[in-house]
Parts: structure tokens; C-alpha cells; sequence
């Protein structure tokens, strides 16, 4: 049975389990009850009071969790950070009777030893033993301790909010307010469009105005509301690119740790008291810095930055080698200078066509990110993503009638998925015929379509060997035979790499005879991060090929391995996945699994094509074009993975 690349059917998504939706319920009740004094009922913007447990509000926070697709580890994650850190008790004097008991008894065993039973006469008389003692302790008694759970909190950065309608501005306020039940803390950094006038004065009052309208719309659907702070930020220089620092992290953690969302404008003060306009990067790196730095020292409240997010009109990073014209997925530490210099190119365009995009704002976002993703931990990332995409989901829901029977699917909201899954909406290593419509909405309001969202991470750092030019590959050797030696390259740490194929396969590899088995064979390695993952691919010979016909040799994916403790959300098989096919080998590579394998599920919607080869356990993949038309390359192609011994220790087959 062949499948190709448009015959795949749409594979059925899983939901959170029921404990998560049970968290959902009782977190949102709990929190809400324990947090600061709020008004319980509130205009919902059509002349009605939102009361402030709307069963309305809270189905549609549930709807979006449900439809945000996350898997069971996702949840378990996601779950996770809502364990509270055990108590440390103080510690109190000895246990008088416990030590009474035990002398007894030690008394007594040295006197049976010796011969003597003196019965019940030498225990201690329980009127005694139960009476209250008087003893001194020199102990050292601690206070007990309750440690505070952390804060988890995103950095948002709201580009150019002047240009927003009313109606995306209500949207992506119930979106915000969403995020804030689900336990994410928000700071919220304004930024203003460049053609708001540049007067000091001007601007402040222009910010003044925009908060005002984000206040009512946020207030409109939090209980806790939000709060325009001013005066938290001083720059020490005379202009807007000035190092800025938090001056007084108060105005800002305060809120916080009420669940209010703080709404800072990107000016600040120097020294003296002079108002500058900051820029937006600065702002955000700037509390980037302080809230990364261990939260509040007086009250002992930890704070966790995990996402960045920045709420562009443009949307996401541009891509001129993707299908769809976007970045899904950027790891910075692979990818960043390659970034930077195709949005100069782009950049240097924009001066002659004024049309285009702004590429400067795109390439700012992508320094943004770099900068204050290098300030924190490995987990957390950074979204860029506009913010009509941000309020489609929401508005849909606002004007979406009650209908009876079968109805369109609920369109996913890209922020919830993020903060649930820590994934881009769709896997960067996806083929572009798989990917979604990249409409983001049908409504009136919205400009013209902006590139889709982008997820950020800092990621890790990709090897390939040996090195190769993108867009060429890895050729065939011209002999038939590889110098590549896994056991002796000095780039290769084979050590390492054997453990991260028997985590990965959960099965230990037979070294010496798969070294025998790929000799010569060697097209490459990938390696990501630091082992994490790693794909070992050959060049194939077919068994009934001539010795000295290069040409058909087959491009073979030999082992593809992610750490268990880095599958997930890391991203790791799609890194190696991506740099197999787009950078290695960009004309196609075939491998084989399992008919079983759980993981096929992931090749089928990345692969060009599969087939079930008939009389084995094997289910055939490939990328490429033109595999099934050529009739010699299609059985070389079977033979290959029909041929291929398995080099597992426990000699179990098939592999």
C-alpha cells in the first residue's frame, strides 16, 4: 500500500486529560477567592453586568485548553509548576518520654544479660512517666518556614496598540485575561506607532490615553484587572537607547503577585528627573534583567520569566525558504546570524520598494528576543505573533451564535496552546502542503495577513559531520565507499552517542557489529545540543546493484535518537529533522519502522510518501519527488530497507 503526500488522513488530536481540566476548575476558584478584593460583577461591554465567575467565561477558557491539543506530557508539565513546595518545620526539644522508654529498655537488656530479672520493679511508674517535666534544652529552635510558590510570569510586548481597533483590543484583552486564569502573570510593555508624534509631552499623553483603553478592555473580562505604572523605569544616559534598569521593582512586583496585570509605557526618567522615550527592546530587557534576578528579596517570592511575547502587527519572523514565507520555529543558537543577514537583504530592499514589510521591525523583534532569552532559562521562549491572531480565536467566540447540531471547528488560540505546550502551533519540520491556511481571520478589521507566529527558544547548538553547504548536500562518494569512521573521527564522541541510541531505543546496541555494518557506509552525522538527539544517516548499496554505480547508492536514514528526557517540547527531532532534509540531503532520504511504531504517526506527516513492504514488519518512508515514478530507484529503495540487519544486542527482530 503506497500512501502518498496528500493522502494522509488527518490524525485525531489529544486533549488534556481530566486532571488537568479539574486543576482548571479548582485553581481558578482558589486563586480568585485568595487574591485581592475585586468588584463581582462588571460591564461586559453590551450593557450587561459579567459576573465575576461567568460560567460563559470560564466554558470558553475550557474550550480553549481542550482545543489546544496538548499531549499528556504537556499536561503533566503544565501541572507541575502548580506543586507547592513542601514546609520546612521548625525544630522543637527532644521527645522526653521517647528517651525515657529507651533508656528502660536499654537498662533493662544489660540486666537480663547479667542474670538479674527484677520484673516490673525497675520500669518506671506510669503516673510518673505521664506527669509533666520541667527540663532546660540548649536547642536551637527555627521558625518555621513556608516558602512561597513561584510566580511564573511573561514578558508582553504590545507593538504599535494605537492602530487597533476597539473590537481586536476587547479580543485580545479576553485573551490576556485567559492566560492570567490560568495561573501567568502578566507584564504588560506598550509601545506606540512610529508616527505618534515624537514630543515628550505628546507621546506621554498619547500613552496615557492608549493605557486607558487597554485598562477598561482588560477590566472588562479580569476581575483583577490591570494598572498603568509609571516612573518603575530610570535610564542612566540621554536618550531612549540608554542602559535602562528597574528602579523600583515594586511598582512592578506588587501587582504581580496580586495577579494584576502592570501596563508600563517605554519611556523612563534619568537621574535628574527628564522624561525620555525608551525603546520597546530596552524596556523588555530591562525587566527581563530584574524579574530574572530572583523576584522579591523581602518577601522571599520567586519569579520565573518563562515566555517573551511579542504582539506585532507584522506577525512572525519572514522566511523566503519556507512555502508558507514564515519562521514556525527559530533556535537561535543554529539559526540567529542566518536570520539576521536574509532580514538585512530584506531590509535593503524596503528602501527601494516601500511596499514591503518592515523588515527593521522584524530584525528588532529577533535581537529582542536573543537578547532577554539569554537571560533565562533553557525552558523558557519567546512568540511573536500579531495580534489579530492573538484575538481571532476569542472574537470568533464572542460573535458565534448558540446553534443546534454540527457546527465549524473552534479555531485554536495560538497564546494558550504556547503557555500549555510550549510548541509552535505547527512543527517547523512539517512539509509545506501539510501546513494550515495561514488566514488568521475573516473579519472586516483585520490588515492584510501577516506572516504566521513565530516561537523563539534559545535552543542549542546543531554539528553536522562533516560540514556541508546548504542546498547541496551530501553527495555520493565517487568509490562507492565513505571515509567517515564513527569509532575513531575525533569529532565524534562515540561514547556519548551510543548512550543517547540506547535512552532513545530503550534497547542496548551490539557497538562492534553495527560499526562493522556501517563501515565505508557513513554519509553523516547530526548531533543537537549536547547529545541530546543525533540521526546517523549512510549511503545504501542495493544488493543486486553493480559495485561501481555511485548513483545508486540510497540515501539512508540509519538511526534517528532524541534523549527520552528531551522529547517534547524541546524540540530536538524536529532540529535534526529539518537539518536531514532541507541541509543534508535536500533530494530525498528514505528510511524504514516498524508497522507498530508509535512514532509513525510523526513520520507520516513529515514524509513524502510510505509503503508497507509486503512479507516483512517494515513500513518504508521517504522524502523527495519522483521515488514511486522511477521504477529502478523505487526498488533499490525496497531492497535497501529490506536488507538492512538490525544490531541489537538482545537479537530480537525485526528492530
Amino acid at each position: 500500500m503506497i500512501t502518498s503526500t496528500l493522502a494522509f488522513g488527518k490524525a485525531s488530536a489529544s486533549g488534556l486529560h481530566k486532571a488537568t481540566i479539574k486543576h482548571l476548575n479548582e485553581t481558578t476558584r482558589k486563586v480568585s477567592a485568595s487574591r485581592a478584593p475585586a468588584v463581582h460583577a462588571e460591564s461586559n461591554g453590551n450593557g450587561r453586568p459579567r459576573p465575576k465567575d461567568d460560567p460563559t467565561v470560564q466554558r470558553e477558557l475550557f474550550m480553549d485548553v481542550l482545543s489546544a491539543n496538548a499531549t499528556k506530557r504537556d499536561a503533566k508539565q503544565y501541572l507541575a509548576r502548580f506543586k507547592k513546595p513542601q514546609q520546612r518545620g521548625s525544630t522543637g526539644p527532644p521527645n522526653v518520654q521517647t528517651d525515657r522508654d529507651a533508656r528502660h529498655r536499654r537498662d533493662q537488656d544489660r540486666l537480663e544479660r547479667i542474670g538479674v530479672n527484677l520484673g516490673g520493679l525497675y520500669a518506671p511508674s506510669r503516673a510518673i512517666a505521664n506527669s509533666p517535666q520541667f527540663t532546660r534544652h540548649d536547642v536551637q529552635e527555627k521558625a518555621a518556614v513556608t516558602p512561597q510558590q513561584t510566580m511564573h510570569v511573561a514578558l508582553v510586548c504590545l507593538r504599535a496598540l494605537d492602530t487597533l481597533d476597539d473590537r481586536t483590543l476587547e479580543s485580545l484583552a479576553l485573551t490576556l485575561a485567559q492566560l492570567v486564569k490560568l495561573d501567568m502573570r502578566l507584564v504588560l510593555v506598550m509601545d506606540l506607532d512610529s508616527d505618534v508624534a515624537s514630543n515628550v509631552r505628546d507621546r506621554r499623553a498619547a500613552y496615557a490615553e492608549q493605557a486607558e483603553r487597554l485598562l477598561l478592555a482588560i477590566r472588562r473580562h479580569s476581575p483583577e484587572a490591570s494598572r498603568f505604572v509609571t516612573g518603575a523605569l530610570e535610564a542612566i544616559g540621554d536618550d531612549g537607547a540608554a542602559d535602562l534598569t528597574v528602579s523600583i521593582p515594586k511598582l512592578v512586583l506588587e501587582p504581580l503577585k496580586r495577579s494584576i496585570v502592570p501596563i508600563i509605557p517605554s519611556m523612563a526618567y534619568t537621574p535628574s528627573g527628564q522624561l525620555l522615550c525608551a525603546d520597546a527592546g530596552a524596556v523588555m530587557a530591562a525587566l527581563t534583567r530584574q524579574l530574572s534576578a530572583g523576584g522579591d528579596v523581602e518577601t522571599a517570592q520567586a519569579t520565573s520569566v518563562d515566555r517573551v511575547i511579542v504582539l506585532d502587527p507584522a506577525g512572525g519572523i519572514p522566511s523566503r525558504d519556507r512555502g508558507d514565507n514564515a519562521h514556525v520555529f527559530i533556535n537561535l543558537q543554529q539559526e540567529f546570524d542566518d536570520i539576521q543577514a536574509e532580514l538585512a537583504g530584506y531590509t535593503g530592499a524596503c528602501k527601494k520598494d516601500v511596499t514591503a514589510r518592515p523588515y527593521a521591525e522584524h530584525m528588532s523583534n529577533l535581537r529582542m528576543l536573543n537578547e532577554c532569552l539569554e537571560m533565562l532559562p533553557s525552558a523558557s521562549s519567546g512568540l511573536i505573533i500579531s495580534p489579530y491572531e492573538a484575538a481571532t480565536s476569542s472574537q470568533n467566540v464572542a460573535t458565534q451564535d448558540p446553534t443546534i447540531g454540527a457546527g465549524t471547528r473552534r479555531q485554536k488560540n495560538t497564546l494558550i496552546h504556547n503557555l500549555l505546550t510550549n510548541k509552535p502551533m505547527v512543527s517547523s519540520s512539517l512539509p509545506t502542503a501539510r501546513l494550515p491556511s495561514q488566514s488568521t481571520s475573516h473579519l472586516d478589521t483585520t490588515p492584510p495577513a501577516a506572516a504566521a507566529a513565530t516561537l523563539v527558544k534559545r535552543g542549542m547548538p546543531l554539528t553536522i559531520v562533516p560540514a556541508v553547504d546548504r542546498g547541496i548536500g551530501w553527495t555520493a562518494p565517487e568509490t562507492g565507499h565513505t571515509v567517515l569512521n564513527l569509532a575513531q573521527d575525533p569529532r565524534v564522541d562515540l561514547s556519548r552517542l551510543v548512550h543517547l541510541i540506547n535512552d532513545s531505543f530503550r534497547r542496548e546496541l551490539d557497538v562492534q557489529h553495527y560499526l562493522d555494518r556501517i563501515r565505508g557506509r557513513v554519509a553523516g552525522l547530526i548531533i543537537a545540543g549536547n547529545y541530546e538527539g543525533g540521526a546517523i544517516l549512510t549511503w545504501e548499496k542495493p544488493p543486486h546493484a553493480p559495485a561501481t554505480a555511485p548513483h545508486r547508492l540510497v540515501p539512508y536514514l540509519d538511526k534517528f535518537a532524541v534523549l527520552q528526557s528531551s522529547q517534547g517540547s524541546s524540540g530536538v527531532a524536529d532540529i535534526l529533522f529539518q537539518a536531514m532534509v532541507r541541509t543534508c540531503f535536500p533530494n530525498g532520504v528514505c528510511w524504514r519502522s516498524r508497522k507498530d511504531n508509535p512514532v509513525n504517526k510523526w513520520y507520516f506527516e513529515r514524509a513524502a510518501g510510505s509503503w508497507q513492504i509486503p512479507g516483512t514488519n517494515w513500513t518504508m518512508f521517504w522524502t523527495g519527488d519522483g521515488v514511486v515514478e522511477g521504477a529502478e530507484r523505487w526498488r533499490d529503495y525496497i531492497a535497501v530497507c529490506e536488507s538492512v540487519r538490525p544490531s541489537w544486542a538482545d537479537g530480537k527482530r525485526p528492530d
